[in-house]
């Protein structure tokens, strides 16, 4: 988690005058901090910067605290759950719904798998006016078995009734979408991540953080940046490490990141005899000090949305090794500047690697042409005017439009939903771009 990287820069989110707050709420429930908290707490603090209310509904110890850090309102309430319990979720679908009643949200932005089954019904029982779903990415990915592909399209069809519109992370995955069935292409966006800068927040010295990493100066460091999860591939780098020679230069294997596989990756390294030269790091926060003083970047990920480790990697000018997924050929399609690999390969991807120790030449090449893809297509300020334009888009036609009032809550006290009444302003049009 990078605080320089999620301060407000400039007015992104700026709009036509408001003369009653928009109150935004982005559901998340109990998915574990990652790239898409990253993303959350952006666009809310954007969002809060031009006078909107942002609460974001998390029970994730690490996301709660990043939610204080950056200013954003907190709402700790425990209704959605990782696990599929179904009378226990019910009740929280009963409890959520009660809550969205007696809070006048005019939009509610719901994020994952199950927090976006359970938040979209809730907010449309609640009469929430504008609810938006962004799927970070998918419960399955491109070689899962049939069954599952099936069963979570048809409960994302089911749920794609009850939003307004559906935003996926790359391009990829809307068509993806559309294919399965998702929901009708008209109510389907594709909203690209993006990122800071990062290429300035450089600081601490490269040799000191080097040998935190157990490298010395002469050594060559492969890092990967991923939450500790089954998805994200990283068993197969450990052993495409153990596969590698260790004559010639040293090769040093880092893993930044914290989750529940953890003990169980550690003890592959044991299991392949390559502890020596793989260091696990934990969660870290200086993310661009350690691409700085790495050598190359390795993401041998089953399935993302898209990276946010790809993407910082991209910023930060760093040579890459990745898997061959959907959104990952996506962005690679745009130049060369990444050697792909098939996913759960480690024979493919311990090649790569060698391919690249080999070759500075290849190295800067493709670190080149990586910085230049991110300029021009994953920046920050690329994603936050697309989200604004959505947001905005959807305020205008929902809550301008003549709506009947929300049913009583349970007190029997009535709960407002009227809508922010949306003043054009001289200073900034709808069409300004960033």
């Amino acid at each position: 988690m990078n605080e320089h990287n999620l301060r407000p820069r400039s007015s992104f989110m700026s709009t036509p005058e408001v003369t009653s707050p928009v109150r935004l709420l982005h559901i998340v429930g109990e998915s574990r901090y990652g790239g898409a908290a990253r993303i959350i707490l952006r666009l809310g603090q954007i969002a809060q910067a031009e006078g909107w209310h942002v609460d974001v509904l998390t029970t994730d110890p690490i996301f709660q605290q990043a939610v204080r850090q950056f200013g954003l309102g907190l709402v700790d309430l425990d209704v959605i759950r990782r696990e599929i319990r179904p009378i226990w979720d019910l009740g929280g679908l009963a409890r959520l719904r009660t809550f969205l009643r007696r809070r006048p949200y005019q939009i509610v932005h719901t994020h994952t798998s199950k927090a976006g089954f359970v938040g979209r019904l809730a907010a449309r029982l609640a009469g929430v006016p504008v609810i938006v779903h962004t799927a970070h990415g998918f419960a399955f990915h491109e070689t899962s078995p049939t069954a599952p592909r099936i069963v979570y399209s048809a409960l994302e069809r089911i749920a794609s009734r009850w939003c307004d519109r559906i935003v996926t992370v790359s391009e990829f995955h809307r068509t993806w979408a559309i294919e399965l069935g998702m929901s009708k292409p008209q109510r389907i966006v594709a909203i690209p991540n993006g990122i800071a800068d990062i290429a300035r927040t450089r600081q601490a010295a490269r040799g000191e953080l080097r040998h935190e990493m157990g490298a010395g100066s002469d050594d060559f460091v492969i890092l990967s940046m991923a939450r500790l999860a089954p998805d994200k591939g990283l068993e197969f780098l450990i052993e495409a490490a153990s596969i590698l020679p260790r004559s010639g230069r040293r090769l040093q294997f880092v893993i930044a990141g914290d989750g529940p596989h953890r003990d169980h990756l550690e003890r592959l390294a044991a299991t392949f005899g390559v502890s020596d030269r793989v260091r696990f790091l934990g969660f870290r926060e200086d993310v661009a000090d350690l691409l700085a003083a790495s050598d190359l970047i390795a993401l041998p990920s089953l399935r993302e949305g898209l990276s946010i480790a790809l993407l910082e990697a991209m910023a930060a000018a760093r040579p890459i090794v990745a898997t061959s997924i959907g959104s990952q050929r996506e962005v690679a399609a745009h130049a060369e500047m990444a050697l792909l690999v098939p996913p759960a390969d480690a024979l493919a991807l311990s090649q790569a690697i060698l391919h690249l120790v080999a070759d500075p030449a290849l190295r800067d090449r493709l670190a080149a042409n990586a910085r230049a893809v991110y300029e021009s297509r994953y920046t920050e300020a690329r994603m936050l005017h697309s989200y604004r334009r959505l947001y905005l888009d959807l305020v205008r036609a929902k809550c301008l439009a003549s709506l009947p009032a929300r049913r009583p809550a349970e007190t029997g006290q009535p709960v407002s939903q009227d809508c922010p009444v949306l003043v054009p302003t001289s200073h900034q049009s709808e069409g300004d771009s960033l």
